[in-house]
């Protein structure tokens, strides 16, 4: 990346500068969600080349939008995450995850998708701000753990002080079905696809109306 410029003076081509290189962006997608270890970013990034994925990192620490920290026993461990100014890539991706969502197929019930991808498409980049307090939500996503919050500043990711207000259990393609309303919540949940811990509807209901999911079939 370094020493590519476009040569002018134009805020798109300097993101593109930063973060326009093939792999960049989803390995930001990736980090959004909270810190991950070089091996689990190379097995979520299927196909990126161990070298290719070393120079990304290395351009983005460059950068500052990526920083390592080091993890205290027993966890003992080299983890990745973004900085603050990474961080704030959150809206631009998340408009184009739902951008992008439009000009793809219904993925099939068994069908292999990003956990990461399904969450910023079909939740993040839908929800509803609120005005005051905070809401956490503790998903499930085909067995990868995110803890998202929502307060009166946007969303965010990380570990929570306690256990969220609902936990949601769904799969990756699943939660895109309900994005783009091939499923309700209702048959979701009927046909086991959809969990929610502690099983109240009151709870339930805000979830869906955070996100702006649908319910019900209405046809």
């Amino acid at each position: 990346m370094a020493g590519r410029s476009y040569g002018r003076y134009c805020p798109v081509a300097r993101t593109l500068e930063l973060v326009g290189e093939r792999w960049t962006l989803l390995l930001v997608r990736e980090l959004l969600l909270g810190p991950m270890r070089f091996t689990d970013l190379h097995t979520a990034l299927e196909g990126i080349p161990r070298n290719l994925l070393a120079d990304r990192l290395r351009d983005l620490e460059g950068h500052r939008l990526v920083t390592r920290r080091e993890l205290p026993p027993p966890a003992a461990r080299t983890v990745y995450e973004l900085t603050e100014r990474g961080r704030a890539l959150m809206p631009a991706i998340g408009e184009l995850a739902r951008w992008g969502l439009t000009h793809l197929e219904t993925p099939a019930q068994d069908e292999p998708v990003s956990s990461s991808m399904a969450v910023l498409a079909g939740l993040v980049a839908h929800a509803r701000p609120i005005a005051a307090g905070e809401e956490r939500y503790d998903l499930d996503v085909d067995g990868r753990h995110f803890t998202l919050r929502l307060d009166g500043g946007g969303i965010r990711f990380g570990e929570p002080a306690a256990a969220g207000d609902l936990a949601v259990s769904v799969s990756a393609s699943t939660l895109l079905r309900l994005r783009l309303g091939a499923e309700t919540l209702d048959g979701a949940v009927a046909a086991g696809r959809l969990r929610f811990r502690p099983d109240d509807p009151a709870l339930a209901g805000r979830f869906a109306e955070r996100f702006a999911l649908s319910q019900e079939d209405r046809s």
